[in-house]
């Protein structure tokens, strides 16, 4: 194989005796090996800056520094499925006068004046296991209400149906089954 690309490489050392045609077996003419080294530098440049470098590798841990991520960016998830990058904090969106829950808030914390309604997993596929967290940016208390076919529990109880989130309160939002969530933290009844 004349080991045209990084992806070409063996990952037996002496199987690799040429690097684009060009000989680097064992008793190589000396001026083989400027040109070798010239040519693996290349491959990796053009590797690095490729869609199939190296971020793509599979079986282990990517470790060091990811830089560059914004609220949007996604990794895919096991089944492929992209999923929103983490914080150390939850951003806070827009402020809203009330509205019902979209994708793009999960992770995120909504401050608001009025009620939030919660969807059916048929209109906004949140993932089980997504949360988001509501802050009531009021003098008095909103409500958070639940489609209907959609369970919204109180946490720490039995208790179902629309929620009342104290002056400014917060409260943690769990989605837990397809059309079930649990509201947690303290300031919500």
């Amino acid at each position: 194989m004349s080991n045209n690309a990084v992806t070409e490489w063996n990952l037996v050392s002496d199987s690799n005796s040429d690097i684009a045609g060009i000989n680097i077996a064992e008793g190589c003419p000396a001026g083989s090996i400027n040109n070798a080294l010239r040519t693996v530098m290349g491959q990796i440049a053009v590797w690095l800056a490729s869609a199939a470098g190296p971020l793509l590798k599979s079986g282990g841990a990517v470790t060091g520094a990811i830089t560059g991520l914004l609220t949007g960016s996604t990794v895919l998830d096991g089944a492929g499925t992209p999923r929103f990058i983490g914080y150390r904090n939850m951003p806070l969106t827009a402020s809203t006068t009330g509205r019902t829950l979209a994708l793009t808030d999960n992770g995120m914390c909504i401050p608001s004046t009025g009620t939030i309604n919660v969807p059916l997993n048929s209109a906004v596929a949140f993932a089980t296991g997504d949360m988001v967290e509501i802050y009531n940016n009021s003098a008095s208390s909103i409500s958070i209400t639940a489609s209907g076919g959609v369970t919204l529990r109180l946490g720490g109880s039995g208790t179902t149906g629309t929620r009342a989130l104290a002056q400014r309160g917060a409260v943690f939002l769990k989605k837990v089954a397809t059309d079930e969530w649990v509201a947690l933290n303290g300031g919500i009844s």
